[in-house]
């Protein structure tokens, strides 16, 4: 692929990879005009993306021609743009129809373009021409915006077809333009018949959209936000590579954390670190530039810039930054909203200026406004070191040095915490992770006592540990779990804590949906460098219980978790509450052993499992206890424990023709032989009677209600679900959408 437009090789471009093959695609779809909304978190960028796009189709030379146009960032009018974009279409097409992908950086007048006119093209392009020539020396602007923005509406070849690629993160810039541009750039290109991708700010570009009438349910959307950590990690180490900047893991991860993953700012500090010939291999280096950029380089640029749009005139501007330094401290301390009067009689503007002012913030996400109360506290780290450094510089009229100074120190300060907020949040994260993994599996029931853990499994091999465990026969069943969230979300307490120190995972226990079987698990991770002490146990299980009751759980289950474990007097406690207490050795064998679970699942092989339906009632059950003896040989079981396998499925079918309401009346099985166990699945469609078994792991005959006429049937019912379990290894029912399944185990034992 030649690099044409792209500001980096294909090998340097990371973060993206999956929207670049996503819009590629797009374009080259045939016979389909749908338009793709890339919808832009701020500062997440998009420009490379799609020049990358415009690369790759350039280099294919097929029947699609990529038109790139970006708006510009200086003050212009929408009139200006227009005719930018007009001469960019037709330069890019005809670089792309002669293959000459150099002209796409030349300078050339519109005359000269018609002079470079394939042969093909040169009748419409002419015509094109000559027709702008005539428009523009008219007086209607707003007419030859549109003629210039449908320009690749009018190709006149039909062997190919034009894919523009229009960014329009600069829109903001021409809100106040005589011609509406966001308008009558929707029109153009909705009603153009054919593909493009329209980019922007996703709070100004749907609204842009709607506004002009289009219809978003035409419309592909495509979301794009800050990269996600490894992707930023990634960036940061390529683009440190090709800026020749040394870099360690601490300040590549510091530099992520720090920069929230914006390849904007990523890309400023690296681009900066070359230029000033910086190694950033230490917290000090990296702070001492980075302050640098907030109070004279590019980031300074950015912000500055962005806020003489946001408020052109410097004494507003100045009254802005203030008002925004002091809702900082106001969020600081909980009072997060301000009222739209409030900023309006402190800027001692009129309301049409407040609004224009917020909604351009609101745009950039640097405020939320919804009409009536503004929130401050939204924008990135470096914006607000930003307005705080103005505010001190140009307000307060502080010493520049003394400025630099606290930023330095503050900044300081600030890395080791950034770091270690980040490695507390990814282990909160993990732990969300693994409990979105519980799925009804069995576990060695030890992973979650850490007291018999110690006894058993202390000073052992991890291969020791994992042979030993896999002949634990005392198991845990893991509830399934449909729903994690941050304890922080129900507890605003748990904060000073850590985002991630806690979570509450709601579930069923069994995957059986009912109410008595619903359960959330309310999951700590316990900072301590050794074993929890008494105290910090007793503190979390508080913590945890009261934000039961403070929720309205009814049934909870609590686990602790503890880097080295617990003190024989804290698990003393967390026995008394019923809960459960790990390590973090135990938290790691047991996200390795369900990784192992999934990893583990295989598409049923035909020559290893046989289905069978059959009718209930007439003695068919007979039939099933031959098929599952047939399989039981195959696998060298005993005649012992074929016995107890066939009289088990007897009493399993005659328990679902007895008490199903199935409006088939049939019975599914399923029988899997795998190599050390047979698997039977009975199934049976419609209602089953809640009186026959109380939960996924222990029917509970107890509740068969008693016969008053002493009826033989029902008494015999209680006794052959007894039975069944005893017979079998494992006994599992579970109510499912279409009525009821019991599935057995039985191990081949030598």
């Amino acid at each position: 692929m030649r690099q044409i437009l792209g500001r980096v090789t294909r090998e340097e471009f990371v973060g993206r990879a999956t929207e670049l093959e996503r819009l590629v695609l797009h374009a080259s779809r045939p016979d389909d005009a749908r338009g793709l909304l890339i919808l832009l978190a701020p500062l997440a960028g998009v420009s490379e993306l799609l020049r990358q796009t415009y690369d790759e189709l350039f280099s294919r030379q097929g029947d699609v021609v990529p038109i790139y146009y970006a708006l510009p960032q200086t003050e212009t009018t929408s009139v200006s743009a227009a005719i930018e974009f007009l001469s960019t279409f037709l330069l890019q097409y005809i670089a792309f129809r002669r293959d000459e992908p150099s002209l796409c950086h030349a300078s050339l007048t519109l005359n000269d373009l018609v002079q470079l006119a394939p042969a093909a093209d040169l009748h419409w392009i002419e015509e094109l021409v000559e027709a702008y020539n005539r428009q523009r020396f008219g007086d209607d602007d707003r007419e030859l915006v549109r003629f210039c923005l449908t320009a690749p509406s009018r190709v006149g070849s039909k062997d190919v077809r034009v894919f523009v690629m229009f960014d329009a993160v600069q829109l903001a810039n021409f809100t106040d333009s005589p011609v509406p541009l966001a308008t009558e750039l929707v029109r153009a290109l909705m009603f153009a018949n054919s593909p493009f991708a329209l980019t922007g700010l996703r709070r100004e570009i749907q609204d842009a959209v709607e506004r002009a009438g289009g219809n978003t349910d035409s419309l592909d959307v495509m979301r794009l936000e800050r990269l996600e950590e490894n992707e930023a990690r990634d960036l940061v180490m390529s683009a440190s590579r090709r800026q020749e900047v040394a870099i360690n893991d601490e300040t590549r991860d510091l530099l992520v954390q720090q920069l929230e993953g914006s390849p904007f700012f990523i890309a400023a500090m690296l681009l900066a670190a070359r230029e000033k010939h910086l190694s950033l291999d230490s917290y000090l280096t990296c702070e001492r530039l980075y302050v640098d950029e907030v109070l004279g380089g590019r980031l300074n640029r950015y912000f500055t810039l962005l806020l003489e749009r946001v408020a052109p005139e410097p004494e507003t501007r100045g009254l802005l930054v203030r008002l925004l330094c002091e809702s900082f401290r106001s969020a600081s301390g909980g009072n997060r909203r301000a009222s739209f009067e409030s900023w309006r009689k402190r800027l001692n503007l009129e309301s049409v200026e407040v609004e224009q002012m917020l909604r351009r913030l609101h745009i950039q996400e640097l405020v939320n406004w919804d009409g009536a109360t503004v929130n401050a506290e939204v924008g990135p780290a470096p914006w607000k070191d930003y307005l705080r450094s103005r505010f001190r510089l140009d307000s307060l009229h502080e010493p520049r040095a003394l400025v630099v100074a606290d930023m330095m120190a503050d900044a300081l300060k600030r890395a080791p915490q950034t770091i270690a907020q980040h490695y507390r949040r990814v282990a909160g994260i993990r732990l969300r992770e693994l409990l979105g993994k519980f799925n009804a599996q069995r576990v060695p029931k030890v992973l979650f006592d850490f007291a018999k853990f110690a006894d058993v499994y202390k000073g052992l091999r991890p291969e020791e540990i994992s042979a030993r465990l896999d002949t634990e026969t005392d198991l845990l069943r893991l509830p399934q779990v449909f729903h994690t969230a941050s304890g922080v979300a129900f507890s605003p307490e748990l904060q000073e804590f850590g985002e991630e120190s806690s979570v509450v995972a709601h579930a069923f226990e069994g995957a059986t949906y009912t109410d008595e079987n619903e359960i959330v698990w309310l999951v700590a991770k316990i900072e301590s460098k050794l074993e929890a002490s008494p105290k910090q146990t007793e503190t979390w299980l508080g913590l945890l219980d009261a934000l039961a009751r403070k929720s309205g759980f009814v049934r909870t289950q609590f686990w602790l978790i503890a880097k080295e474990g617990f003190s024989p007097e804290a698990i003393d406690l967390v026995h008394g509450r019923g809960a459960y207490g790990s390590s973090e050795q135990e938290f790691e064998i047991l996200a390795a052993h369900l990784s192992g679970m999934e990893g583990s699942i295989q598409p049923p092989d035909e020559d290893n499992q046989v289905e069978l339906i059959i009718p209930m009632g007439a003695d068919y059950e007979l039939l099933a206890a031959t098929t599952a003896e047939q399989l039981a040989r195959r696998l060298k079981f005993r005649p012992e424990a074929i016995n107890q396998i066939k009289t088990a499925i007897v009493e399993a079918c005659i328990n679902a023709s007895e008490h199903s309401l199935s409006p088939d009346r049939k019975i599914y099985q399923r029988f899997r032989v795998e190599d050390d166990k047979l698997v039977i699945t009975i199934a049976s469609r419609g209602i089953v009677p809640l009186n026959i078994h109380g939960n996924n792991d222990h029917p509970n005959v107890e509740q068969v209600p008693e016969n008053e006429s002493g009826d033989p049937a029902e008494q015999r019912r209680g006794w052959g679900i007894k039975l069944i379990k005893t017979l079998m290894d494992e006994v599992e029912f579970e109510r499912v959408d279409e009525g009821t399944s019991l599935r057995m185990t039985k191990y081949l034992r030598s």
